[in-house]
């Protein structure tokens, strides 16, 4: 898999090797969103990737880097608690 640092989006050869196993561009779409990236669409339909999008997921940084905060409720009062 050759990588190009300076293109700001991964080539076609690349997500073919991430895809391996998969012809249509819609199943590569699909699967690539599953691992949790933002997928675009080209205009030929093939999908399109941001390289910082796959370095924040599979980068060298991507175990290091906290947990995201939680849009969830901020309770005041523990659960169970009168």
């Amino acid at each position: 898999m050759t990588t190009d640092p300076n293109r700001p989006d991964m080539s076609d050869e690349e997500i073919d090797q991430i895809c391996l196993g998969l012809s249509q561009n819609l199943a590569k779409v699909r699967y690539l969103r599953r691992l949790g990236l933002r997928v675009d669409r080209r205009p030929n339909g093939r999908p399109l990737v941001a390289r910082i999008e796959w370095a924040r997921l599979y980068g060298p940084e991507a175990q290091s880097a906290p947990p995201a905060a939680s849009n969830g409720p901020r309770w005041k009062t523990p659960a169970g608690a009168r």
